[in-house]
């Protein structure tokens, strides 16, 4: 017989003023209360459900066991590279660079939203974003780039930066960051766990983000920038162990993972999350976060108040952090995310 399990399942407004000023993981289901096609299981099915991939791409997936579009693109690129400083002439690597280069262009723009499909919801998205001082995206896409250039365009008091520098390049003392100048009241940063879109990595791994003003086009400019000298630094699938390695490759992923992650639930500081299931891939994540144990509260969401989901995910936090205060809130109640 099914045990029935029930976890009380609140209203964002009945918790948010013992959260503002804490932090805000966002994961793929905030993505997709915005669009749909977030939905999608993995960018590499979607490339071959387009049929996308040419034999010796499929082989690569194959060889290396994995479903992790980026890892095949950055091995494939690193072979190119070798081949043209050693002065080696291989049409099948440059093939199959172009082809996995142009298969995830392609599959980018098949599921990612247009600016203008979320405009009208970027004014409610900001107000419940900017309550936060520190907010983590787990998502590779734009929602979260395009929340903060829609913040910063409004003189209210409230800044919130990524930490990159006007010359595209991440900040190292980034805690600096958090206190205010020229007028601003408030600070929240912004970092990206899983990479982005408008972050790239270069040939000497230096990382840089694409510095734009345009925001209505920007998924278009940037999928015009990846060329051979560089590629777009995000991690796409596969397991935590996986996904943790590909963290471990990159200077500024690294920086959030052993920097930002322990410091997102204080004495202080309360943690919220938003369409993030902390899922099995993702156990790098959680681990890192609770790894201090402090004692504090964290607010979950959950989609149509799922007492099963909800009973997993508290035993998994209580394994790791048994002194924590964990609460659910309903995704879809006034005042969060994109609900007005």
């Amino acid at each position: 017989m099914k045990q029935e399990y029930s976890y009380l399942v609140k209203d964002w407004n009945e918790i948010k003023d013992d959260y503002k000023n804490g932090s805000l993981i966002i994961g793929n289901g905030a993505s997709m209360a915005l669009h749909s096609k977030f939905g999608f299981n993995s960018l590499k099915q979607e490339a071959e459900k387009l049929e996308l991939f040419n034999e010796d791409i499929v082989k690569l997936f194959e060889e290396f066991d994995t479903t992790d579009f980026e890892l095949i693109l950055r091995l494939v690129w690193h072979a190119k590279l070798i081949n043209k400083h050693l002065g080696i002439i291989d049409q099948k690597i440059d093939s199959a660079y172009n082809n996995i280069k142009n298969a995830l262009i392609r599959v980018v723009k098949e599921v990612h939203c247009e600016h203008a499909e979320i405009f009208d919801q970027l004014p409610q998205l900001y107000q419940f974003t900017k309550q936060f001082r520190t907010i983590v995206s787990l998502n590779y896409d734009l929602i979260l780039y395009w929340i903060v250039m829609y913040g910063n365009s409004h003189a209210d008091g409230h800044k919130s930066k990524d930490c990159f520098q006007a010359n595209g390049l991440f900040r190292d003392n980034w805690q600096d960051l958090r206190n205010p100048i020229r007028g601003e009241r408030e600070v929240t940063l912004a970092f990206y766990q899983h990479g982005n879109l408008s972050i790239f990595r270069n040939t000497k791994n230096v990382e840089n983000k694409l510095q734009r003003g345009d925001f209505a086009s920007l998924l278009e400019v940037i999928t015009s920038q990846w060329n051979d000298e560089k590629i777009p630094l995000f991690v796409a699938e596969g397991t935590g162990t996986k996904k943790l390695e590909s963290i471990k490759s990159s200077p500024y992923l690294s920086t959030i993972f052993y920097e930002v992650l322990p410091g997102l639930i204080t004495k202080n500081s309360n943690l919220v999350t938003y369409g993030w299931g902390l899922g099995d891939q993702e156990s790098h994540i959680v681990n890192q976060i609770f790894k201090n144990k402090n004692i504090s509260s964290i607010a979950i969401s959950t989609f149509s108040k799922d007492q099963d989901e909800c009973h997993r995910i508290y035993k998994l936090i209580k394994k790791i952090a048994p002194d924590i205060k964990i609460e659910f809130f309903d995704s879809q109640s006034s005042g969060c995310w994109n609900n007005s």
